[in-house]
């Protein structure tokens, strides 16, 4: 069975409010988004650079990378988030994407 693992690629709306961003990331976002069912790890990485010649900077700022044990189960556990709560993510997120993969071994 491989892992499953969602990614949310996300773009702050002010550059501005990055500080601000990580303090929430750090002090709101980590613990709910562990605390989800399904969920067995999280993080948030910032994107910086590139690593190799010739390649363009992300179009994203930011990448949460989310290790699940089920998605269904970690769907149902969004449904059921603070309303408050994702009103503050999109208050700092101009533009996200999310999309679910499988670890290949």
């Amino acid at each position: 069975m491989s892992e499953n693992v969602v990614f949310f690629l996300t773009r702050l709306s002010n550059q501005e409010e990055r500080e601000a961003y990580e303090s929430w990331v750090r002090e709101t976002d980590v613990p709910t988004a562990r605390g989800l069912p399904g969920v067995n790890n999280y993080r948030v990485v910032r994107l910086e650079s590139p690593v190799m010649d010739g390649v363009s900077s992300p179009p994203y700022d930011y990448i949460e990378i989310i290790e699940i044990s089920d998605l269904e189960t970690y769907q149902n556990g969004l449904g059921g988030v603070d309303p408050d709560f994702l009103a503050q993510f999109t208050g700092f997120i101009g533009q996200f994407e999310s999309v679910c993969g499988s670890v290949v071994e």
